[in-house]
């Protein structure tokens, strides 16, 4: 009885090992079935479906970027030339005097100093003025101060001095701003003598070239050889 119980019981785990094994080859079957499906689906449709959209995406990123590009540098250069205009129209002109000397009159003599009798020669702007035979700037700022004369005297040292007066509370103050010295030759009577230089001047400045220690001094008054000047810088 017992030796029937053990045979029937040895028969059936023998039938539910083989059914174990069958059914382990075919989930193992099925699982590399899947695993080929799987592997089929991620290299060759989402690949080309992503290749494809990427492609697409990069061929719409070239279509547009020249088109973008193209529109924001012409409005670039539009609103250059728009600032460029304004500053145009907005910046004020330089202004300029040259004085000349006046012919019709004889220098003037101050003590030991000479004045010569100025007109003008060439003007542009406002900011400069004449009085009398002295400059008067308008404004504050920076100007090129300049000054030639064509000495005619023989044998002796010629100089001239360019100088500023301002208001003070004690009244006019003089400050020599340039000075030029020239020796003369015995040989010729004509020596030039130039200077120039940038200053800052403040408003209702007077400028004045005169010629110091020489009350006889003979000058030329031709409108090339002798000059007085100002440039406004800013």
């Amino acid at each position: 009885m017992l030796y029937n119980a053990l045979l029937s019981l040895t028969a059936f785990m023998f039938c539910l090992s083989l059914f174990l094994v069958h059914r382990a080859s075919v989930l193992e079957n099925d699982f590399r079935k899947l695993q080929g499906d799987i592997m089929l689906q991620l290299n060759q449709p989402h690949s080309e479906g992503v290749n494809g959209k990427m492609a697409k995406m990069s061929k719409t990123r070239e279509d547009i970027k020249p088109s973008v590009f193209q529109k924001a540098q012409s409005s670039l250069k539009i609103s250059s030339r728009r600032v460029k205009r304004e500053q145009n129209s907005c910046r004020v002109p330089t202004s300029f005097l040259q004085l000349r000397p006046n012919t019709n009159k004889q220098p003037d003599i101050r003590g030991n100093i000479t004045v010569i009798p100025w007109t003008v020669s060439a003007q542009k702007g406002s900011t400069i003025s004449q009085k009398e035979n002295r400059i008067v700037v308008q404004e504050d700022g920076y100007y090129l101060v300049f000054g030639q004369v064509l000495f005619e005297s023989p044998s002796t040292v010629m100089a001239h001095v360019i100088r500023s007066w301002s208001s003070s509370e004690a009244g006019k103050k003089s400050t020599q701003l340039l000075c030029c010295m020239r020796e003369m030759s015995d040989k010729t009577y004509g020596n030039t003598c130039y200077s120039s230089g940038t200053v800052y001047l403040l408003q209702d400045d007077e400028l004045e070239l005169v010629i110091p220690d020489r009350p006889g001094a003979l000058i030329s008054t031709d409108t090339e050889s002798t000059f007085f000047g100002v440039i406004q810088l800013n």
